[in-house]
């Protein structure tokens, strides 16, 4: 066979092969690196993975290239189906960016080492059979992104390793830091940002950013942005499995932990609702037993059942918190609020943030601030500053009046009924609800979105549920409720989703978008 020939394809085949791991490389950063849960998406979305149209296209054109006599038809077939393959490609705008990180680098290294190797071999061999095994790889392209994975995961480790002593060493310098850890399986980063807010009218403090809630999150806003002058640093601690909070604090030693919530959230990892229960109290068993303290969320019922073995302070809305909120009054312009505190010391709250989840985050705030020394005129003024997180209940007024509820960074069950009493608040206007339910709840999602559905009726005028797939549990809620048929749209996605918004949007509408399925669940 000629040399032009088997390059030609060869380079056809890099072009579809590269496009398709350059897409399983976006999950896998989705998927946080986990190999597991690259595996498991791949598992639930084996149509896209082992594309039959693909594999039958390859295959004809395999077992041609195999018959004796007809290579030429072969090679002809095989450079129109990679260019058949090329051109269908769907393009879908990404909601989350792909980041060609570092790590992202040393994977691309192993790709450019793989594909050097895979091209030196077509062409010392150069024959049918070199396409033929070119077109066996085109067929299982996805998997590629999982041996990348494997191949780099010990280069991984030494680096991570490395980062993580650097941080602790970052750390020991600064004997009299207060390190406050903030972990739960919601409402962590709002109440990181109202935390830090308040705290920062007494102290200079460093908060971990966003979501950079990782170990490796953690550990790189310590080696990049922890300097000598912070005396506080609020580190918010994500987790997907067991031991995930204790890795983070094996590394920066909280002397200070807040557990916002234990629920039902990512339940398709850790499985049960003990396990989450587990993971999150991690972080208060880190704490040392004479100076370390824990503020917990006593309106959670899963928290008041674990009998927690440190000292402790609980915060809520009722009185039998230790800090707790009285006199609530929210509405569309905010929320007003008293704080109690121990020896029934109040504070007059007034913020724009809406709903009782802020409300709360809010308390807790006000407790950590209290036992770490501010005077009630510093808590006040830092209260002022505190602003909503993006896209958690963010309010955005348009030019025509509407007015558009931002909830949609990843949603769990008690937020989602929060954001909804918040929506039933306009009592004078239209109310549009756009949500895919909730996602990576493992065996409770029917459940749990059905009950969302049933809930959503009693504050939506119009409901709009985006994601065919995802549709199925919140519309027989709908249905079960007798909601309107007329008042209710399944959107493919959320472009068709927001089309149908402004067709319905008038000056008196106020719409809540709440939760946003990312790349990996469309």
């Amino acid at each position: 066979m000629s040399y032009l020939k088997i390059n030609l394809i060869f380079i056809l085949f890099l072009f579809y092969f590269l496009r398709i791991n350059r897409k399983g490389l976006h999950i896998l950063q989705l998927e946080h690196y986990y190999k597991d849960r690259y595996l498991k998406w791949m598992k639930q979305n084996i149509n896209v993975v082992f594309d039959i149209k693909k594999i039958i296209l390859l295959l004809i054109s395999s077992i041609i290239l195999a018959l004796k006599g007809y290579e030429n038809i072969g090679v002809a077939l095989t450079i129109a189906t990679y260019i058949l393959l090329w051109i269908t490609i769907p393009l879908k705008k990404e909601k989350k960016p792909f980041v060609v990180t570092k790590r992202v680098k040393r994977q691309l290294l192993v790709y450019l080492i793989l594909v050097i190797i895979l091209g030196t071999l077509v062409n010392v061999f150069n024959d049918s059979l070199s396409i033929i095994v070119l077109n066996i790889i085109a067929m299982i392209s996805y998997v590629f992104v999982y041996v990348v994975a494997l191949i780099t995961t010990p280069i991984e480790k030494c680096i991570n390793d490395s980062f993580c002593r650097k941080a602790s060493q970052k750390l020991r310098e600064i004997p009299e830091l207060k390190i406050i850890g903030i972990t739960g399986s919601f409402g962590k980063t709002s109440t990181k940002y109202a935390i830090n807010t308040i705290l920062s009218q007494k102290y200079n403090c460093l908060m971990t950013p966003a979501s950079y809630n990782t170990t490796m999150g953690v550990v790189r806003t310590i080696n990049e942005d922890l300097k000598p002058i912070h005396n506080s640093f609020i580190c918010e601690m994500g987790a997907k499995y067991i031991g995930d909070i204790k890795e983070i604090c094996d590394i920066v030693h909280p002397n200070i932990a807040v557990i916002t919530a234990v629920g039902p959230q990512h339940l398709d990892t850790f499985k049960t609702i003990e396990n989450v229960s587990k993971t999150k109290f991690e972080l208060v068993d880190s704490l040392d037993d004479e100076k370390g303290i824990a503020f917990v969320n006593w309106e959670d019922e899963n928290i008041r059942k674990v009998k927690i073995n440190k000292k402790f302070i609980k915060y809520g809305l009722n009185k039998d918190s230790d800090y707790y909120a009285e006199n609530i009054e929210i509405n569309e312009r905010g929320s007003s609020f008293n704080v109690v505190m121990p020896g029934n010391r109040k504070i007059n709250i007034k913020t724009k943030l809406l709903g009782k989840l802020n409300v709360l985050n809010i308390v807790c705030g006000v407790a950590v601030a209290d036992k770490l020394g501010l005077s009630e005129e510093q808590i006040k003024m830092g209260v002022k500053f505190i602003k909503p997180v993006e896209h958690r209940l963010e309010l955005r007024p348009n030019s025509n009046g509407s007015i558009i509820i931002d909830d949609s960074y990843n949603s769990n069950e008690r937020g989602a009924n929060m954001a909804l009493e918040v929506l039933g608040s306009f009592k004078e206007k239209k109310r549009i609800l756009i949500t895919p339910g909730i996602v990576e709840l493992g065996d409770k999602s029917y459940e749990i979105n059905k009950n969302l559905g049933k809930e959503a009726t009693k504050y939506s005028d119009f409901i709009i549920l985006v994601g065919e797939k995802q549709a199925g549990p919140m519309l027989d809620g709908l249905k079960e409720e007798k909601y309107p048929e007329t008042q209710t749209m399944i959107a493919k996605n959320l472009d068709e989703a927001i089309k149908k918004m402004y067709e319905l949007m008038d000056s008196n509408t106020v719409v809540l978008l709440e939760n946003d399925l990312p790349d990996n669940y469309l």
